[in-house]
């Protein structure tokens, strides 16, 4: 991309495009720019992934303006899916590994923020997904890990499905710490899902331990309960899981 490929949208009318520099860091599904303009900073992310739902850009577009009313993600600004990119404000932040008390009860309270947004999408099906990566992933790592999946999904069955907006990618690069505040970014696999599965992915992500993951129970809950707990464990394994086989996927070679 040249940043005169960047001239033709209305949103630059009245500003100077000055500098466009490729990200040191970048996600394995986009290819990532700054553009800075006489006025502000910009993020712009190319796409390079094709989704087998031809309508996942809409929905990640549709989510992060929602989920930006709610300061919790960066303003969009356009969606051009002929050019496969989309353009929002660039935020300011550092990645962090490890979290402190505060610092987790900031990333559950953004969590319940984004769980609040309503939306019509229909319901995410991971045993779909699952389904899905058991038909075209045949070896022997791939059969052990969907035998345990199954089983944790046949588990999850007993518990209350409670249906929320999810990230679905909450892993310390989607995650964006500025003093105070944060922004969750990479909004791509935005879906509508159970809400214990973004509580099990920062778990997982960010290696927390026990204490750490009652602490984000009572956080979302106000209360901690053994089947809360459960039905973590659970999530976890499933979320571990279901991203194992996608990059297993991706890596798999076209014939």
């Amino acid at each position: 991309m040249k940043i005169n490929d960047l001239k033709k949208y209305s949103l630059f009318e009245k500003e100077e495009l000055i500098k466009l520099e490729k990200l040191k860091n970048q996600g394995v599904c986009n290819t990532i720019y700054k553009l800075r303009t006489n006025k502000k900073e910009y993020l712009i992310r190319v796409f390079n992934l094709t989704h087998q739902d031809e309508n996942r850009r809409e929905y990640e577009f549709f989510v992060q303006k929602k989920a930006y009313l709610k300061d919790i993600a960066a303003k969009p600004y356009l969606l051009d899916k002929v050019n496969s990119l989309m353009i929002c404000d660039f935020v300011k932040g550092k990645h962090k590994n490890k979290l402190k008390k505060d610092d987790l009860n900031n990333l559950v309270d953004t969590i319940k923020k984004l769980h609040k947004i309503k939306t019509t999408q229909k319901t995410y099906s991971l045993k779909n997904d699952f389904k899905y990566y058991k038909k075209i992933l045949k070896d022997k790592k791939s059969k052990k890990i969907l035998k345990e999946s199954f089983k944790e999904l046949k588990k999850i069955k007993k518990y209350k499905f409670n249906a929320v907006t999810s990230h679905h990618d909450i892993n310390i690069n989607n995650v964006l710490f500025h003093k105070n505040s944060l922004k969750l970014i990479d909004w791509e696999f935005a879906c509508v899902n159970d809400k214990f599965f973004d509580l099990a992915n920062i778990c997982f992500e960010f290696k927390l331990n026990e204490k750490q993951e009652k602490q984000v129970l009572k956080r979302y809950f106000k209360k901690i309960r053994k089947k809360d707990m459960k039905k973590l464990a659970s999530y976890k394994i499933i979320y571990e899981n279901l991203w194992i086989l996608w990059f297993k996927n991706l890596e798999k070679p076209i014939v």
